[in-house]
């Protein structure tokens, strides 16, 4: 897997607390968060443009250069508050990342190749899960990790998390079971 593009983002300290964050949004500002080991939590707001067109290009798996009051932050998008009707994102937490340290990501799955049992039309392969979680170097986050499907033969084939081709000094995170059904 080739180096990942590095992503800059120009965070903003935030003052505006609490309901009145509202008018922030009106004016096309998200509000959020810098936490992490170590760190006090920075309130901060956003440019919705500038976060979009970032997260649309790092898809959240992406170590980001935050820039917040001069200072130079790696981050990680930890979870987005999104509006439930609208879609609209509401929030943005993020995490301070220390590079030398492994982090825990949520990792897209992508499904390839073609089942036996499809191509005999015995049957439909069924995408048990649509991401994993994995422990990794944060140099090394992968953009998705793909499944091939190629490996069900029969009906009763089961491809787990164990199954999966996690880059090179990757492992399954704490808490995701070796079982852990991915395909079926």
């Amino acid at each position: 897997m080739g180096t990942k593009e590095t992503f800059k983002l120009d965070l903003d300290s935030r003052s505006v607390r609490k309901k009145k964050v509202r008018s922030l949004r009106r004016e096309g500002i998200i509000p959020g968060v810098i936490y992490g080991k170590g760190l006090e939590s920075i309130p901060i707001q956003i440019n919705k443009k500038d976060f979009e067109l970032v997260y649309k290009k790092s898809q959240g798996t992406s170590i980001i250069d935050a820039g917040v009051d001069g200072k130079t932050v790696h981050v990680l998008v930890q979870e987005i508050q999104r509006n439930n009707l609208s879609r609209e994102i509401l929030h943005v937490d993020f995490l301070k990342v220390d590079l030398k340290r492994d982090v825990t990501v949520e990792i897209p799955l992508v499904f390839v190749g073609e089942s036996l049992v499809e191509k005999e039309n015995r049957g439909k392969v069924g995408q048990e899960a649509t991401s994993i979680s994995i422990k990794c170097s944060p140099k090394n986050i992968p953009s998705e990790i793909e499944v091939d499907i190629s490996a069900i033969q029969d009906k009763h084939d089961v491809i787990h998390a164990s199954d999966l081709k996690l880059p090179e000094g990757s492992s399954l995170a704490h808490g995701v079971s070796e079982d852990t059904a991915t395909a079926t």
